[in-house]
């Protein structure tokens, strides 16, 4: 009985804690929203951005605050019994898999940075392509986590191109093609390696513009996805 009231109460609290992390977010998507559609002066648009990102580092200081406080009780659960214990593992290891967790492990780093043009007029920067390529590559090896500029990939990560390519969308932020990038991936050492030292792995198309280094790493940090995940439409089959 006992380890059934514990069982509720720990899916109640985290009912409760994602209601009010996706309540937050959702105000604060709004209120973008509300700049883009109304006809604001440009002074107002810069002084409500400004305002937005102020929201926003606060929001993300309380998404933090109740993530540690919905550990706490998670692990205040898991002393009432082996069941309670099982469910706070399949946790960890869920947010583990979408990415809502800071990680840790042993797997490669590879930096690229874009060759000089001193010596060519022919340069291609990197596009959503070459770093979708890449991912594909080192998910196919085995990889378990992996960021590109310390943004997280995960289930829900949209990478996508500008038109004009001056810059590369991931989650949402910005990253530059004309600036060295840094992916990591977390996963066995020689099976990433091996995937990235395979001949030809890193010609495709713009990644020839590029100056290459890659290393295994004993230990490297993933940081956590940086927004809620949404699943409005897909619901478990019964």
């Amino acid at each position: 009985m006992i380890k059934i009231k514990s069982q509720i109460s720990l899916a109640f609290v985290c009912a409760i804690l994602g209601f009010l992390l996706s309540y937050q977010f959702r105000i604060l998507n709004s209120k973008d929203q509300e700049i883009v559609t109304n006809n604001y002066d440009r002074t107002d648009i810069v002084a409500e951005v400004d305002q937005l990102k102020k929201q926003k580092e606060d929001i993300q200081k309380k998404n933090d605050e109740l993530s540690k406080q919905l550990k706490k009780y998670e692990e205040a659960a898991t002393t009432e019994g082996t069941a309670t214990k099982e469910i706070k593992k399949e946790l960890d290891e869920t947010r583990m898999i979408i990415g809502t967790d800071d990680v840790v492990g042993p797997g490669i780093v590879l930096n690229l940075t874009p060759k000089s043009q001193v010596f060519s007029n022919d340069m291609h920067y990197l596009t959503d392509t070459e770093l979708v390529y890449i991912i594909n590559e080192l998910n196919f090896s085995g990889a378990e986590a992996i960021s590109i500029n310390d943004k997280r990939i995960s289930l829900q990560t949209g990478i996508k191109s500008s038109s004009n390519n001056n810059y590369i969308l991931i989650n949402d932020e910005r990253i530059s093609p004309k600036e060295k990038i840094v992916i990591k991936a977390i996963g066995d050492k020689t099976n990433l390696y091996s995937a990235l030292t395979f001949n030809g792995a890193l010609d495709f198309q713009a990644l020839s513009s590029y100056d290459k280094k890659y290393e295994k790493v004993d230990e490297i940090k993933i940081l956590k996805y940086n927004k809620i995940p949404k699943y409005e439409f897909m619901k478990p089959v019964k």
